[in-house]
């Protein structure tokens, strides 16, 4: 016989449990009530089908009659089980109270409940929130977290939104879970979860609803903090890819701002030094043209009025440097000059007109803006042209940042529903289509 372990000097000493001593007579009590209240039911059934079964058929000739069961024979026999079942009853339930006791819990309410509630709070709105329930709920892990020997027998009702979950079927005579989901319309609900005992009623309890409330409801738990997490990450990852986008088009817009500043600052150093009141004129062309760009510099938005003022600007004081030789003519409509429309992008083609266009053409020139909408499918589409009578396509035409940066910046901001469109005009020059889609702000 080995002899009992013993602790170290040094470990701290072993709480000692008590339980509640009024819900240890309560837990007791029921339990006793419930087991024989089960157990009677059956000894009932018993006794009653007894008398059919002792008169059952006649006698055979030299046989003694058998004796009819008298309500003596029977009260004492039903006496006997109660009080075998009582001791056996108050054994299970001390034999109970006894694991608690060295798993250093106390006994609770919930623990001797028959039925146990949970109310879990989630994050989704009721159609996401049932889904996750039943993807959840459905699965082999579940059934071997709840002892059973594969997935739980399963049922739901998405219009009620509710689920049923058990060892066997049908779910209402065994232990079973109720999960439901609430029906507020929102960003969040919360879910109901409900064991019931079933015919286990009558059985004593020891904690088996407790555990499988619990069981249940750390695996809806877990479940919606996994998806959650998911959606944060997912969230996370397009804020990280708005950011960079908004870095690149910064990156790709501060190109083109310089490169149509400088030029014009060149021309009017030039015309400083040849006319002063064409320079006088150009630089308040030039000073409108920044009061009008300097608060968008930096942003991915404009509208199309704003471009066109920013064009206007633009052309006015190329009229200036190249005289007779540039013509332009600006045809949009009023009600389009409040649509959204990108920055830095209309002024490059126009920009690329002129230079590549019209300054190698030894002959005067006109450059025309319009635009134009239209509906395609769910959405609507802008379109702005930029079309002149120059030189036409040439192997020059393009280059740089004008054109490449245009197609990039439109990839970022709208994938595959924009397009630029370059081609020969009628006869002669170049036609470029600008079209982007619509996108109207919702107050």
């Amino acid at each position: 016989m080995s002899s009992p372990p013993f602790l170290p000097f040094n470990a701290p000493p072993v709480p000692e449990v008590q339980h509640d001593r009024r819900l240890v007579r309560r837990y007791l009590l029921q339990s006793a009530l419930r087991f024989n209240a089960g157990s009677l039911l059956f000894l009932s059934l018993a006794i009653a089908l007894l008398p059919l079964w002792l008169k059952l058929g006649p006698a055979a000739p030299g046989n003694v009659a058998p004796h009819v069961l008298t309500p003596y024979i029977a009260g004492g026999v039903v006496l006997a089980v109660m009080v075998w079942l009582a001791l056996m009853s108050g054994g299970i339930a001390r034999g109970f109270l006894a694991r608690l006791s060295e798993e250093g819990k106390a006994l609770s309410a919930e623990a001797m409940a028959s039925s146990v509630t949970r109310r879990i709070e989630a994050p989704f709105n009721p159609y996401t929130t049932f889904d996750l329930c039943t993807e959840s709920l459905s699965g082999l892990a579940l059934g071997t977290a709840l002892g059973y020997a594969g997935p739980p027998a399963f049922f739901h009702d998405p219009f009620k939104g509710r689920v049923v979950l058990g060892r066997w079927r049908p779910l209402w005579l065994g232990r079973h879970v109720e999960v439901k989901v609430s029906s507020d319309l929102g960003p969040s609900c919360h879910i109901e979860l409900r064991c019931r005992p079933g015919l286990a009623w009558f059985a004593i309890q020891q904690g088996e609803s407790l555990k499988i409330a619990e069981t249940v409801s750390a695996q809806l738990s877990q479940h919606l903090a996994r998806h959650a997490s998911a959606l944060d990450a997912a969230r996370r990852e397009r804020e990280l890819e708005r950011t960079s986008l908004q870095a690149r088009l910064s990156a790709l817009q501060a190109q083109v701002e310089p490169h149509f500043l400088f030029n014009t600052l060149a021309n009017l150093k030039y015309l400083i030094r040849t006319d002063q009141q064409a320079a006088q004129d150009m630089l308040d062309h030039l000073v409108g043209y920044l009061q009008n760009a300097m608060p968008d510099m930096r942003s991915v938005s404009s509208t199309l009025g704003r471009e066109m003022d920013l064009v206007s600007d633009y052309l006015a004081v190329m009229r200036i440097r190249m005289g007779a030789r540039l013509r332009y003519a600006v045809d949009v409509d009023e009600e389009l000059r409040g649509l959204p429309f990108p920055p830095a992008m209309l002024i490059s083609l126009v920009e690329n007109a002129v230079k590549h266009g019209l300054e190698r053409a030894s002959r005067p020139g006109l450059i025309t803006i319009s635009a134009s909408h239209e509906s395609k499918g769910q959405g609507e589409l802008l379109s702005v042209s930029v079309v002149d009578d120059g030189v036409g396509l040439t192997e020059q035409a393009g280059q740089g940042t004008g054109l490449a940066n245009i197609a990039e910046r439109m990839l970022l901001l709208y994938g595959r529903e924009a397009s630029l469109l370059v081609a020969p005009g009628d006869g002669q020059g170049v036609r470029a289509v600008l079209t982007v889609p619509i996108v109207r702000s919702h107050a």
